[in-house]
């Protein structure tokens, strides 16, 4: 497996767990109200949390492989892709704004972002996969 490629896809999917991530400047009490509302359908729920249970597992496993497996260092990459993940996925948050109309509900945002970024979890993973 080449390592540019593992550490592309990874950075794909650090990317959609970033834009998984509602954006919260009331606190805790509105995350808890978004986790609660943000959505009915079950399926979408599930959807969601298994992606970023397998997301969250794809990254932190690629990140352990490439820093005591390969070089040290690798784990200085991540601090700086984390923070360029950050930067895109609030870039990608103004691109999909215009999609939020096509969502019903007062969390349309939400579920736009957390689909977005399931899906891209996924292609990262897969796209690793393949490669």
């Amino acid at each position: 497996m080449e390592i540019t490629f593992l550490i592309i896809g990874s950075f794909v999917s650090l990317i959609g767990l970033n834009l998984c991530i509602p954006e919260n400047p009331n606190g805790k009490f509105e995350a808890d109200l978004i986790e609660k509302r943000w959505t009915d359908n079950n399926l979408l729920r599930i959807f969601y949390g298994i992606s970023n249970i397998v997301g969250s597992l794809f990254v932190l496993g690629t990140v352990g492989y490439l820093t005591f497996a390969v070089k040290w260092w690798y784990v200085l990459v991540y601090i700086g892709g984390f923070i360029l993940a950050k930067l895109i996925a609030f870039i990608m948050r103004q691109i999909l704004s215009p999609f939020e109309k096509m969502a019903n509900g007062m969390y349309a945002n939400v579920v736009v972002q957390r689909f977005v970024g399931s899906i891209l979890i996924i292609v990262g993973i897969v796209l690793t996969l393949i490669l």
